[in-house]
């Protein structure tokens, strides 16, 4: 057994295959639940998803107390504020029961606002897997995300019994957090809605990565199209790829000794559920919106990156002038 568990170790901390650990647990099971362990077909480190939710098990009552659960209002100026509703119920199971399904914002983490008492543009991001009817089985869903601290905040997943009411939940948190989201814009009622009420500047534009990746094709777009992700087989696999990475990365990769790792800060314990039972077949409206996240996410680093090497770059000409080059040069030569 000892020998078993150290190979294990090896394995999980040396791969950077997230599958790696759960093959090794497959061959050389010690349960009857590895024994049947699924090892291919899905992107996501299941067997480090289980122990993470098995360790929350024991202390589940306490794990969710932690928990915010209630409405967001408009107040007097205009903006929106907390109120605990404690007769509302998120969907804490992914493998819920037949009822109401309207669910609840749950909320992990309050924003946190700078020395002027503003939250910060861009600290905060979301996605979103919205609906488009007022019937149906599919769940409205998203995450927002901590930019700072790489955590998710806040969640919401139900079905209310009009869509209408799921988009100004949205709404009323990314107000709430100054946040902007991605959302599969295959289903066009979430945009309709937000443009209804003057607040597309909370839809993200088309991240410019998936132009450069050529997942979606680089059209001069308006309106719609120039919001949010078309969902393709190819889009929605990259954005499980990249949860699978977020979630296998460590929160300290200085340290020697902390070994945690992104995933063990998950506090929904619904979307673990859906990782570990994801399959093709299934219909996983958090897996979706996560993705939709996670790809807004990975946007807005290489735009970071970006932006540092340029800054570094010394201007020694106007030719070397970015600035210069995109607008008077072009000017100049139109002149000519």
């Amino acid at each position: 057994m000892v020998e078993i568990l150290l190979d294990r170790f090896k394995v999980k901390y040396s791969s950077t295959d997230p599958n790696a650990i759960t093959q090794k647990k497959a061959e050389e099971p010690i349960t009857p639940q590895e024994a049947v362990m699924r090892t291919e077909g899905t992107l996501f480190p299941v067997a480090d998803l289980k122990d993470y939710l098995e360790s929350i098990n024991p202390r589940m009552e306490s794990f969710l107390a932690e928990h915010y659960i209630g409405d967001l209002i408009y107040n007097n100026t205009g903006g929106v504020e907390w109120k605990p509703n404690s007769d509302i119920y998120p969907l804490r199971s992914y493998s819920m029961a037949e009822g109401n399904k309207h669910g609840a914002l749950e909320i992990f983490e309050m924003p946190r606002k700078n020395a002027q008492g503003e939250i910060q543009r861009n600290r905060y991001i979301a996605g979103c897997d919205p609906i488009d009817a007022d019937a149906g089985t599919s769940l409205f869903s998203f995450f927002i995300l901590d930019t700072f601290t790489d955590r998710i905040v806040a969640e919401y997943t139900g079905r209310p019994r009009l869509a209408t009411e799921a988009y100004e939940i949205l709404l009323k948190s990314l107000i709430f957090y100054n946040a902007e989201v991605n959302y599969e814009k295959n289903l066009k009622g979430l945009f309709s809605y937000f443009d209804s009420k003057n607040a597309l500047r909370y839809l993200c534009d088309t991240p410019q990565i998936l132009r450069d990746m050529d997942l979606v094709k680089a059209t001069n777009l308006y309106g719609n199209l120039a919001k949010g992700t078309t969902a393709s087989k190819e889009v929605n696999k990259w954005g499980r790829l990249l949860q699978a990475q977020w979630m296998l990365s460590r929160n300290n990769e200085e340290s020697e000794e902390d070994l945690s790792l992104k995933l063990h800060n998950i506090r929904s314990i619904p979307y673990l559920e859906e990782c570990i039972a994801w399959n093709s077949d299934g219909n996983f409206d958090r897996v979706s919106a996560m993705g939709m996240l996670m790809i807004l996410r990975e946007d807005r680093f290489k735009r970071t990156q970006s932006a540092k090497k340029n800054e570094n770059v010394e201007i020694k000409t106007l030719s070397s002038d970015s600035f210069f080059t995109k607008n008077y040069k072009k000017q100049t030569t139109v002149q000519n």
